[in-house]
C-alpha cells in the first residue's frame, strides 16, 4: 500500500524525478519500516495518530536517500591533497549512512507513538 501520492510529494518536496518516484517511495518505505518495526507498520492507516507526519517523513527520506545518492555518501574520498595543501573527510560506510538516515527517522517521527519513546 502507498502512502504517499506523487502529487502530495512534489508539492512540497523535489530531488525525486516523477519517473523515480514509486522506487523512491519503496525504499524509503522499507527503510521506515525497519525503524518502525514490521507489525506497527502493518497497522498503519489513514486514522492512524501522526498519520500525516508520517507522509512527511517518507517524503523526507526520500529526499535523503537522493541526496545521498547523488553526493558519493558512503563512496567519498577520505583525503586529498594538492601541491602541500590537503585536506581530510570523515568517510561514512554504508553501515554509518544508514544509522544516521534510521535516527533522522526516529526524530521525524517523534512524538508519534511510531517509533516507540521518541
Amino acid at each position: 500500500m502507498s502512502h504517499i501520492t506523487w502529487e502530495r510529494y512534489s508539492s512540497l518536496y523535489n530531488k525525486v524525478s516523477k519517473d523515480d518516484f514509486d522506487k523512491a517511495e519503496i525504499l524509503a518505505e522499507k527503510e521506515i519500516c525497519t525503524v518502525i518495526g514490521p507489525i506497527r507498520w502493518a497497522n498503519i492507516t489513514a486514522d492512524t495518530f501522526g498519520f500525516e507526519q508520517l507522509q512527511d517523513c517518507i517524503c523526507k527520506v526520500m529526499d535523503k536517500m537522493a541526496e545521498d545518492n547523488n553526493s558519493g555518501k558512503g563512496k567519498g574520498v577520505s583525503s586529498v591533497s594538492n601541491d602541500g595543501y590537503s585536506e581530510s573527510y570523515v568517510v561514512q560506510t554504508e553501515e554509518q549512512l544508514r544509522n544516521e538516515l534510521h535516527s533522522s527517522i526516529r526524530a521525524w517521527l517523534s512524538g508519534t507513538g511510531l517509533v516507540g519513546a521518541y
